[in-house]
């Protein structure tokens, strides 16, 4: 089994107030609290078909165990574990039996696994490998890297006004622990040496993925225990509503009109479903999954 749960919730709507009443022409304050209402479903019913989220939003995904390493194409036909799936286009199986997709999108980023080791019983973690530095792509303050030379940066500081863009060439890299390194918009902050990490994060694939590390290992044993899994993670388009996509914003504006406008599920006049046709929006930013999990 598998769950998903809510950890952080998100720090704002992906609408304003101020918008969400200029679009339902209200002027008073006394809908207030009804209208917060519409935006909060109309966020979930837009989240929940796209399975992808608008404003930063921190998850727990439980699973009962860590994927079975499966080590020939004909065992994987045979025995397909919980959370396999078969990769596209792929001419080799590398380590795609040990691969978790993550249920929601876009991913900011892994922060831990926590699972129950089967040893001791105890509660462990594991931490993910640190990406390496990209030209021209936006960090937020804190994201971490390992630079070339093996030692952590972290962003401290943005430019005022500036959208957070690393540097389109590599930057020289400060080696000495809290030193800094300028980067396009950026300040980095040299920390200790980068630690090394126990599992890889594909934050370019959706659904996201996340396969342990080094390549070609296995994940550790776990207790054989409902939920001995437990994956915390940040998905969103960041902290407010800015970069939250058009048409997801639009569909939450409908949805809030119509809900404002037909306070029932019928009309008294057709005695119908009143239509609702939002989909059209969310269908070219909904997450497909082409390699469905099997099993």
């Amino acid at each position: 089994m598998a769950g998903l749960q809510i950890e952080i919730p998100p720090p704002a709507l992906p609408v304003s107030l101020n918008a969400l009443k200029s679009h339902l022409r209200i002027d008073i304050k006394d809908d207030d609290e009804l209208v917060k209402i519409y935006a909060q479903a109309a966020v979930e019913n837009v989240e929940g078909f796209t399975r992808r989220t608008t404003v930063n939003t921190g998850y727990v995904q439980s699973l009962d165990s860590f994927p079975y390493y499966t080590d020939s194409m004909m065992s994987q036909m045979a025995y397909p574990p919980a959370y396999y799936s078969l990769p596209r286009y792929s001419t080799t199986l590398w380590n795609y039996s040990q691969m978790i997709k993550l249920f929601m999108s876009p991913l900011v980023e892994v922060t831990r696994i926590d699972y129950v080791d089967s040893a001791s019983g105890n509660l462990l973690s594991l931490y993910p490998v640190l990406e390496n530095w990209v030209p021209e792509v936006q960090y937020e303050l804190g994201d971490e890297i390992e630079d070339p030379n093996g030692n952590l940066q972290t962003v401290t500081a943005i430019a005022q006004g500036k959208k957070g863009i690393s540097g389109s060439s590599t930057p020289a890299w400060a080696t000495i622990s809290g030193n800094t390194t300028t980067d396009g918009d950026l300040t980095w902050t040299c920390g200790r040496a980068a630690p090394a990490g126990n599992f890889f994060v594909d934050r370019v694939s959706e659904p996201p993925r996340i396969f342990p590390a080094p390549a070609g290992t296995t994940w550790p044993s776990v207790l054989y225990v409902p939920n001995a899994v437990r994956i915390h993670y940040i998905c969103g388009y960041g902290n407010t509503g800015l970069n939250v996509p058009a048409c997801a914003k639009v569909a939450i504006l409908q949805m809030c009109g119509n809900w404002n406008e037909n306070r029932e599920s019928v009309s008294d006049q057709t005695l119908k479903t009143i239509p609702n046709h939002l989909q059209e929006l969310l269908w070219n930013i909904r997450v497909l999954d082409f390699a469905p999990t099997r099993g």
